[in-house]
């Protein structure tokens, strides 16, 4: 399982000659614990010109916590990537998703290429990568899942049948020829204000903050009549549970 709580720490600014390199009868090595440092760094120096500048932030944080996932599940990305995002769903807005899908293929060739380098005692590779396609289908089922509990947020009676109908219809009018249709999960999150958890340090919260409110998506946008045909789907189907407190 991917390791929680990175979000809440200042982003790495090593540089190279942070790194002790111990000497050994098979040449130069670096500690386990370094891998993460040790990627980032060559992240800095190569592939992060090539990101929007701005989204480089929110694509070298998720760097980190893919990396900080790498040892103990052998670089199988099929493993990390998955377990990786739906701990994530609740820690970050959704504008984190279009930013790090636009963003994941220059991401995964980085680190198929970098990681066999790494002069870890025990050499490391990327196993089962995770497509593009594959990726926006994990995002398009977590976004359906994040709205549904969003919006029940205060019906905890709710049966589970009518959330799993929620998470079904969400999927199907959001993610339409596997494609995520943004504005539509903008306007169903648009009510719901991310809350931020206070514990973070205020870097990390002014990153989600700025997050938060960045509306600048390259959205696929659906017609006006399809959103409005759209939206009276969902009060209708909502009706039945939704209350006024």
């Amino acid at each position: 399982m991917p390791k929680q709580g990175h979000f809440a720490k200042s982003m790495r600014t090593k540089q190279l000659n942070d790194f002790k390199v111990k000497r050994n009868a098979t040449g130069a090595t670096i500690d386990d614990e370094q891998l993460t440092d040790f990627l980032v760094v060559r992240f800095a120096l190569t592939a992060k010109k090539r990101v929007q500048s701005e989204t480089r932030e929110t694509v070298q944080r998720f760097l980190i916590e893919i990396c900080d996932s790498l040892q103990e599940n052998d670089g199988d990305l099929q493993a990390i990537i998955p377990n990786l995002l739906a701990s994530l769903n609740a820690r970050v807005p959704w504008q984190f998703y279009p930013e790090i899908l636009g963003e994941w293929d220059l991401l995964q060739k980085f680190l198929q290429k970098e990681l066999p380098a790494v002069p870890l005692e025990k050499r490391l590779r990327i196993k089962h990568p995770v497509t593009t396609q594959e990726m926006e289908t994990l995002i398009a089922k977590l976004l359906a899942k994040k709205i549904t509990a969003i919006t029940f947020i205060n019906q905890p009676g709710v049966d589970q049948n009518k959330k799993d109908q929620m998470v079904t219809m969400m999927l199907t009018t959001t993610y339409r020829d596997q494609r995520i249709e943004w504005e539509k999960v903008r306007l169903l999150l648009a009510p719901f204000k991310f809350e931020i958890a206070p514990e973070l340090d205020e870097e990390t919260k002014d990153w989600l903050k700025k997050l938060a409110e960045n509306n600048n998506v390259d959205f696929r946008s659906a017609s006006l009549v399809e959103l409005n045909r759209y939206c009276r789907a969902v009060v209708e189907f909502l009706s039945p549970w939704l209350f006024l407190f």
